[in-house]
């Protein structure tokens, strides 16, 4: 009776599973008809979809030569029903929207890719039941020239610091001119090209880096970066004695200073330091620049070599008599 009894048990759990089973199949069928109906209205309905696109131009003359650079991409905003936007993303995710250079309207070296030009760019592409709505950015400029260029001087454009008991020495600039093409009405007004800002800290020694020009708009640069030799050394300090020479005095006045020489020291590089002499320096005192009652006459250095720093006098201000040239 017991075997009886358990072999009905058994009998009774599985009709349970199966009738569990048959509930779960049922649930899922209902599940995916309502997901198929929902992609079926999904489809069905109108809706908006955005691409990237890359941009480029085509059929340039070979007499024109492009000075601005176009955009990286454009986000193109289609409208259509669900199945023909899955079908024309499929096959154009990855697309180049090439812009044909006759369709752009020019107006001295300008050319405005607007609404107008787009709508004749992606008319050709658009497959059926497709349609433009926006493209951000929704007008580019690019600028052009007819091929006419100059030479212009590079410019260094940073902020170079260097290590403790070290000195920057020079900084040379290899190409020192570059060619530039620009539209006829921004030609000459450029008269030099700058460099990208360079920030370079605690350097000790001569260090080589490529940067990048940092035209206007609308100005193309060949070539467009160039080599900064940025020069270091181990600076030491050096003392001359300069002698003082008298600005703007009256031919019938004769200034003495006392004393006749002065002390300028400075830091200088150690490779510098045996070719800056006394005679790279001058040290002035300004006729005008003396009051009646001033006691002291101040000197100020009127000139001294590139490559130093921390310039210094000694001294500053010092004992003078003005007397009348009789002859």
């Amino acid at each position: 009776m017991e075997a009886q009894g358990n072999a009905w048990s058994r009998f009774f759990s599985h009709l349970k599973f199966l009738k569990i089973r048959r509930e779960f199949w049922i649930f899922l069928t209902f599940v995916i008809i309502s997901v198929a109906f929902w992609f079926l209205q999904v489809f069905k309905d109108q809706t908006n979809l955005n691409i990237e696109y890359g941009i480029e131009l085509k059929d340039v003359p070979g007499s024109t030569i492009v000075t601005s650079s176009l955009p990286s991409s454009i986000t193109v905003t289609i409208q259509g029903r669900g199945y023909s936007l899955l079908d024309y993303f499929l096959k154009h995710r990855n697309s180049t929207i090439y812009i044909d250079y006759a369709d752009i309207p020019k107006v001295s070296g300008v050319l405005t890719i607007d609404n107008y030009v787009w709508k004749k760019a992606f008319a050709k592409e658009f497959g059926k039941g497709v349609s433009l709505i926006s493209v951000n950015p929704s007008t580019i400029e690019v600028y052009t020239s007819s091929g006419a260029h100059k030479q212009v001087p590079v410019t260094f454009k940073g902020n170079i610091k260097t290590a403790s008991q070290y000195l920057l020495c020079n900084i040379s600039l290899d190409p020192q001119y570059i060619d530039i093409y620009a539209p006829v009405d921004r030609f000459d007004t450029v008269s030099a090209i700058m460099t990208e800002e360079l920030s370079l800290t605690d350097l000790k020694d001569t260090t080589v880096v490529r940067v990048a020009l940092n035209p206007s708009k609308g100005i193309k640069c060949v070539p467009d970066s160039v080599t900064a030799t940025i020069c270091v050394d181990l600076f030491t300090t050096k003392t001359v004695k300069v002698p003082i020479y008298c600005e703007n005095i009256p031919e019938d006045r004769i200034l003495r200073t006392f004393p006749l020489m002065a002390e300028v020291t400075f830091n200088v590089s150690a490779t510098m330091y045996p070719n800056v002499t006394a005679d790279d320096f001058v040290v002035t005192v300004d006729y005008t620049s003396i009051q009646p009652n001033d006691k002291k006459c101040k000197l100020k250095i009127s000139g001294y070599p590139d490559g130093i720093s921390n310039i210094k006098l000694n001294p500053e201000y010092l004992d003078y008599i003005i007397e009348t040239d009789d002859n």
